[in-house]
């Protein structure tokens, strides 16, 4: 089979405002605000930060806080104390926290999802009280790092991972885990412009909805949905 040969340029802090369909030249037209870059193929990866750049995506995702802290670096004997098999963990409430020890010794603590659209004024503020419920004995460390983003949330948790046209594709909708979801999803999408569509396919069959409240309503109303859920995370 004939491979592609494919180059890729990447422009950082380059918002893109616009797309244009190929037109005579045969071409994708991709506007930024320092100017304009002509491709074969469009992927749309903006996942969470996508927002209506394409209609036909738009309100397919929803937009969700996730934040994580870094306490100091800890001694041998209280990494053995609290994570003696050095695992990755994650607690099964609907919104869930993780944790795990990082490679110089700090625990890392996940979680304060949020569907408000809205960053809470202390990371640290909102985890702290629970890694310290989970680990009282950390109740005098200091925490040297936090840092939270927006994930994209898809109505049935699948990733979703289409074509648009027959040189348009796009992955997003990977639900908190992106961190292994996103490199299947650039693999299918590759060999698909590949000519080799065949796993892509089975993930492009799916269909996605959008979520109910359009642009305004759908944020509050997940959020008032997801309140339940916390309240019950709280019941013994």
């Amino acid at each position: 089979m004939q491979q592609r040969s494919l180059a890729f340029c990447f422009i950082e802090h380059s918002r893109v405002t616009a797309m244009k369909s190929p037109g005579v030249s045969g071409k994708h037209q991709v506007i930024t605000g320092d100017g304009v870059v002509e491709s074969d193929f469009v992927v749309l990866c903006g996942n969470a930060y996508l927002g209506s750049l394409e209609p036909r995506l738009n309100g397919k995702v929803l937009p969700a806080g996730s934040y994580i802290i870094a306490t100091e670096p800890l001694s041998e004997a209280v990494r053995h104390e609290i994570l003696p098999e050095n695992y990755a963990v994650c607690d099964h409430n609907a919104l869930l926290h993780y944790f795990r020890l990082s490679a110089d010794g700090r625990l890392l603590f996940g979680g304060r999802c949020n569907y408000t659209g809205h960053d809470p004024k202390s990371i640290s503020g909102s985890l702290l009280p629970r890694m310290k419920k989970i680990f009282p004995q950390l109740d005098q460390v200091t925490v040297d790092y936090e840092w939270g983003g927006w994930i994209g949330i898809s109505a049935n948790r699948i990733p979703q991972i289409g074509r648009l046209s027959p040189t348009t594709y796009y992955a997003q909708g990977y639900s908190g885990h992106g961190v292994n979801a996103t490199h299947m999803a650039a693999q299918l999408i590759a060999e698909a412009i590949d000519g080799q569509a065949g796993r892509f396919d089975v993930f492009d069959r799916i269909r996605h909805h959008r979520f109910p409240g359009g642009e305004n309503l759908r944020s509050p109303m997940l959020a008032i949905g997801m309140l339940w859920y916390q309240m019950k995370d709280l019941l013994p």
